[in-house]
């Protein structure tokens, strides 16, 4: 006959399975509640382009993560309950309702922290019904842990009198435990690399506009980047050719415009690419070793055939887009960040783009075992941090309460402190005793701010019988001509496409200490550092600029710089373009590699986005750029950069008086037969 004791206690674990299962179906309908479009748009897609089978192992991994993380919390509370319930004497219905009641605190706990340490969970939406003031948010969180805190002290006291006899035996894996965890927490000794070659460290931060910086002017704080940019040779004028983050981060590794390394876009197939001679392939050849860093591999897929030998990033491929994204449930969230997390939610954890959980300390936790650590060869480090990336959110700032400007100010002054704990691994792996860095950003931000866009319409050259020419399409927003948005998408809004660039160099070595005016571009990075370390240049189209850094110059070299916009489709060509009517308006751009589920540009895609490219030149002040029109031509515009003044009208006066004409020469010459459209002027 059964102990009705353990019939007690298998209806206690019964009812609570019932209600853990009960808590489970009702996340899944606040996720389909919140995330209907998002569901909705994944429909269109999979209609859109083909969906392969190998994304489903990762599905069901991230369904068996969620089944298991709901078990250990329905064990947790029946552990809870099970032992205060012994300890306290209850028996029948009043252990069922401690049972119950302990079961609603730690629900009450889990909605009340996601919602005040995830203010960005799509759950809030219909949670903050609840919890609508952030002092209930906290009263609420408080109560319940507190609660289960002595219901759960009161279980373990409780626990300890009635199997005092019998928990002897626990001491010893406690003390095992103790050892283990002192052996995993103490600091490694490292060995750092002692040899002459100096350690090569690239540090990126995507979408850092300058004037952002406090070393250029800003009441933004700053500190560790100022720092850095005090003690380096700055190079204020460094444009990208290309203002996103895949084809910018080729060129700086290739020194190769887009045109020539065939990196036109972002998600480009990189088997068609021109990567024999890359940065690290040449730094492997001559004993480096090379890893490379990002905390987004979404549109920017840096892989080994650059001449990386390791990669740090979160799981690359189409469930990136898929769980990263989708992954918002309660009982998850508190726990994505954490090294359980790691393990259960690998889509997520150190995921940038997964802006709901994404916390900045995580890409530092990926970063920190190779990067404290010994070795024997010299280090080609490159890291790209993707903070201040548009939504310009993370888990600790909330989008519903600041507007884009603000969001963006705040996620540069939190990527300048995740920078300084960064360096600070650099410095106790021994790295920086003898090093080139250099600090950049792999393209500018535009954000709706006046001037952003370099064509002022009071300094408009022009016949009074000539119209200002129209840039965006009409839109509700109507968007001023000296406004712009984002990235990538505006070649006049040169605010996109101005980078920091700075090198410094540690140890020994003397460096000219300061700032640098005069046109450079992103493709000097790579011949810069190879003369810094006193290897071969390879043939390409970026210049060195190490005599200037080692001051034996004092003014950069003067050559044009090419520039050119990523596909525009409509919905992004408006300074407040929406991210998912983009998206879904480039789809059919895309295919998936049934092999390694990455996103591509189809390959017939790819002359359509060269041909809606705008294209430009700069040159020692002055730019000229060429946007495609409907009736097939392309408009010119030319802009005097110092002073600001600009026309559409090449047979001004104005126009004859500048070097336009030299200017258009070398455009038609260098993207050749890709203007098969006639300029009009």
């Amino acid at each position: 006959m059964q102990n009705p004791l353990k019939r007690e206690n298998d209806g206690l674990l019964f009812y609570l399975a019932l209600l853990t299962g009960f808590f489970f179906l009702l996340e899944v309908s606040f996720f389909i509640q919140c995330n209907k479009a998002y569901l909705g748009d994944f429909t269109f897609v999979s209609n859109q382009i083909h969906i392969p089978w190998r994304i489903m192992p990762g599905i069901a991994y991230f369904i068996f993560a969620q089944l298991l993380l709901h078990t250990l919390f329905l064990f947790i509370v029946w552990s809870i309950a099970y032992f205060s319930a012994a300890a306290l004497h209850l028996k029948g219905s009043a252990r069922l309702q401690l049972a119950l009641s302990t079961f609603a605190l730690a629900v009450c706990w889990v909605i009340a922290a996601n919602q005040l340490y995830f203010p960005n969970s799509r759950v809030i939406e219909l949670t903050a019904m609840v919890f609508h003031q952030p002092m209930v948010v906290k009263a609420a969180m408080i109560f319940s842990a507190s609660v289960l805190s002595l219901l759960a002290l009161i279980g373990f006291i409780g626990v300890l009198r009635r199997y005092k006899a019998k928990t002897r035996w626990l001491s010893l894996p406690l003390l095992l435990a103790l050892v283990l965890s002192y052996y995993f927490q103490r600091q490694p000794v490292i060995q750092p690399y002692t040899g002459a070659s100096p350690n090569i460290i690239m540090v990126g931060v995507d979408s850092l506009r300058p004037d952002y910086l406090g070393h250029f002017g800003s009441d933004i704080q700053t500190p560790f980047m100022d720092n850095f940019l005090n003690h380096a040779t700055v190079f204020t004028d460094s444009l990208t050719p290309l203002a996103r983050t895949f084809p910018s981060w080729t060129g700086m590794l290739t020194g190769l415009y887009p045109k020539h390394v065939n990196v036109r876009t972002n998600l480009s197939d990189q088997s068609k690419a021109n990567l024999a001679k890359a940065l690290p392939q040449v730094l492997h050849e001559d004993g480096y070793q090379t890893i490379f860093g990002t905390d987004e591999t979404r549109f920017s897929n840096i892989s080994t055939a650059y001449g990386f030998q390791q990669l740090v990033t979160p799981p690359i491929g189409l469930n990136d887009f898929l769980l990263g994204t989708f992954n918002d449930f309660p009982l998850s969230n508190l726990v994505v960040n954490s090294g359980l997390g790691r393990i259960l939610f690998p889509y997520s954890y150190a995921n940038r783009p997964a802006y709901v959980t994404y916390d900045p300390e995580s890409f530092l936790h990926l970063l920190k075992p190779v990067i404290v650590s010994s070795r024997h060869q010299p280090l080609f480090l490159a890291v790209h941090f993707c903070l201040p990336h548009s939504p310009y959110l993370w888990n600790q700032l909330s989008g519903y309460t600041t507007n884009g400007q603000a969001r963006y100010a705040a996620s540069v002054m939190r990527v300048d402190a995740q920078l300084n704990e960064f360096f600070a691994q650099l410095s106790q792996a021994g790295l920086l005793n003898n090093a080139i860095v250099v600090l950049l950003s792999d393209h500018g931000e535009a954000l709706e701010l006046p001037g952003d866009r370099v064509t002022e319409k009071s300094l408009f050259v022009h016949h009074q019988r000539d119209p200002m020419p129209v840039f965006y399409p009409p839109s509700v927003s109507k968007e001023a001509v000296n406004q712009s948005a984002g990235h990538g998408t505006d070649i006049l809004g040169l605010t996109q496409y101005h980078t920091v660039l700075a090198v410094r160099l540690y140890g020994k070595a003397t460096q000219a200490v300061g700032d640098r005016a005069g046109e450079v571009s992103t493709l000097d990075i790579m011949p810069t550092v190879l003369a810094l370390a006193h290897l071969k240049i390879p043939n390409i189209d970026g210049v060195s600029l190490a005599p200037v850094v080692l001051g034996q110059v004092q003014q950069v070299p003067i050559r044009p710089i090419f520039v050119e916009s990523d596909y525009s489709p409509q919905a992004i060509r408006t300074v407040y373009p929406e991210t998912r009517k983009v998206f879904l308006e480039g789809i059919h751009l895309f295919s998936i590699n049934n092999e390694t589920t990455r996103l591509t540009v189809k390959p017939d895609m790819v002359n359509k986005i060269i041909h809606s490219k705008q294209v430009g030149i700069v040159a020692q002040g002055w730019m000229l750029a060429l946007y495609p029109q409907k009736n097939g031509k392309r408009m010119p515009i030319l802009v005097n950069l110092n002073n600001g003044e600009w026309t559409n009208d090449l047979g001004s006066r104005f126009a004859l008086h500048s070097p336009e004409k030299g200017m258009m020469e070398k455009l038609t010459q260098f993207y050749g037969d890709e203007l098969n459209h006639q300029s009009q002027g």
